[in-house]
């Protein structure tokens, strides 16, 4: 036992430091680039000076309708500058949710993209590219707390 011990410790000092660390709340979002289900690619560096929702999901497999809500959320709020992405992470046959903001297609052999566990996620990234709120959960149980946490995130963002 004391030898699987020493072999896991081993094992994870041998881990860059970037797996060790967990993305949180303050922290700088590192950039990416993925491609969209319709085919055109999104970068965050692109989009720093606006705010954006990143909605991670986890299987999701036909599961527009409970992405609804979100895409309202977001589109409710473009006016105040908010964007809207969808990073999806196919597995088998899964098909990508129909939605009317981007549905980014995380795919391992791309090395500018990078995934985050665990899934689903809400991410609400400041226009300086800062994690400001990460609500972690199921999209329909955590949707009262992410609508909730928006409505004030979007109008400190806005008064800055």
């Amino acid at each position: 036992m004391e030898y699987v011990v020493r072999y896991l410790l081993l094992m994870l000092l041998a881990l860059p430091a970037s797996a060790l660390e967990t993305l949180k709340p303050g922290d700088k979002v590192d950039d990416f680039t993925m491609l969209s289900v319709n085919g055109f690619g999104q970068r965050l560096t692109e989009v720093r000076g606006q705010p954006l929702m990143l909605i991670w999901l986890d299987r999701c497999n036909a599961c527009s309708e409970t992405l609804a809500r979100y895409q309202l959320l977001a589109e409710s709020l473009e006016i105040d500058g908010l964007l809207g992405w969808f990073v999806w992470v196919p597995e088998g046959d899964d098909e990508p949710p129909k939605m009317r903001l981007p549905v980014l297609r995380y795919e391992a052999k791309w090395q500018q993209s990078w995934l985050f566990e665990p899934r689903p996620a809400v991410m609400l990234i400041s226009p300086d590219g800062v994690l400001d709120h990460l609500i972690i959960g199921d999209l329909d149980e955590s949707y009262g707390e992410v609508e909730a946490t928006m409505m004030r995130w979007i109008s400190d963002v806005r008064d800055q």
